[in-house]
């Protein structure tokens, strides 16, 4: 034990310098390193899924088409005007699963993230709803057409042919659907300029530490 002592304080003498080093060096990089904000705030990361609708709309029910659209500041804001704000795709990240749900995420410094994704989910909602409507109501007219149009008996066939193909294209409709509403899915903190320099200074002392004591541990095992 002592014969330890000694060879340690030996090492210490003689790589003093790189263990100051070290030590000075470790909260400096804490200090320099870019994570997150640099005022220990939280962030509060919120999430709702979308079931897209089935009625043939050239973005509303192609998942892939959608999560393009609302990924750009300009189609963004032609498609959703009234919850458009500037910088708003730079918080909302829009992703789609294998099985097709579309997947709404913001990530912001307050609570009222969440009443801004409910605010964007409820927008797509209620576009949707009425565009399902209008072509509700378009295979409906058609059916009500057909059916009170007097078709000649060799055209009789055919008319039959038409509303049920009508019909079934209307049973097969569907709007879309809110899978999960808008929920604080977490809360993210971040780590303040202090804290990273006090992280800094521990990771120092434990790494002098280990010059120090590991040969000795190696020694030890060796014999």
């Amino acid at each position: 034990m002592k014969d330890s002592l000694k060879r340690i304080v030996g090492r210490l003498k003689k790589f003093g310098w790189a263990i100051l080093i070290i030590c000075l060096a470790m909260p400096i990089i804490g200090w320099f390193m870019p994570i997150g904000n640099n005022n220990g705030q939280s962030e509060y990361s919120s999430e709702a899924i979308i079931k897209l609708g089935n009625y043939e709309n050239s973005y509303l029910t192609n998942a892939d088409q959608l999560v393009s659209l609302l990924s750009n500041e300009t189609s963004f804001k032609n498609i959703l005007p009234d919850v458009w704000e500037e910088g708003i795709t730079e918080e909302l990240t829009v992703s789609v699963t294998p099985s097709k749900l579309v997947v709404l995420n913001i990530t912001g410094n307050d609570e009222q993230s969440v009443d801004k994704l409910s605010e964007i989910e409820n927008a797509i909602m209620k576009l949707d709803k009425s565009a399902y409507e209008e072509k509700s109501e378009i295979i409906e007219s058609s059916i009500q057409a057909l059916e009170a149009a007097n078709a000649s008996s060799d055209a009789i066939v055919d008319q039959e042919r038409f509303l049920y193909e009508l019909k079934t294209e209307k049973l097969g409709l569907e709007p879309a659907m809110l899978i999960k509403e808008a929920y604080l899915k977490g809360q993210i903190k971040e780590a303040s300029v202090k804290d990273r320099v006090v992280l800094g200074a521990l990771l120092g002392i434990l790494a002098s530490v280990l010059i120090l004591i590991t040969p000795e541990f190696i020694r030890a095992h060796s014999k």
